[in-house]
């Protein structure tokens, strides 16, 4: 009788264990996409960019974001491989610009407004979740 209640409570704990792991993966995929959301909002308003630059913008982003989906957890790894690729994605994005939005774009990865943009609160995408809760109430 010991033995099935052992084995019951390592299940249940099993259990919950991987209900809480698929919920903080659809947390960060949650995250990613605002993150990538808010970088295409950013460069549309800033570059002012059209439809198909929007769409193009968007699509690169997202790829981005999702062939770093694997890494997350892994910061310091992550942070390497993302700004390599974080590069490599705004120089495809530069070559669908005109000379004044690539100005602006330099610009903005300048200031930093970019790699910051959708990282409320000191965290984001690599910390798994945007700006905490105590983060948000204290912007307020």
């Amino acid at each position: 009788m010991t033995t099935i209640k052992l084995f019951a409570a390592a299940l249940l704990i099993g259990v919950a264990s991987f209900a809480n792991a698929q919920s903080t993966e659809a947390e960060t995929a949650k995250a990613c996409a605002d993150m990538t959301k808010a970088k295409v909002e950013l460069l549309t308003k800033e570059l002012n960019l059209d439809k198909d630059q929007t769409a193009k913008a968007n699509d690169l982003l997202a790829k981005n974001e999702e062939s770093l989906m694997g890494m997350r957890g892994h910061c310091e790894t992550m942070d390497a491989k993302a700004k390599e690729q974080d590069k490599a994605t705004y120089a495809s994005i530069a070559e669908m610009l005109n000379p004044e939005q690539q100005k602006k774009m330099q610009e903005l990865q300048a200031s930093g407004k970019l790699e910051s943009c959708g990282k409320e609160g000191g965290t984001g995408c690599c910390a798994g979740k945007k700006g905490s809760a105590k983060a948000e109430a204290e912007k307020k």
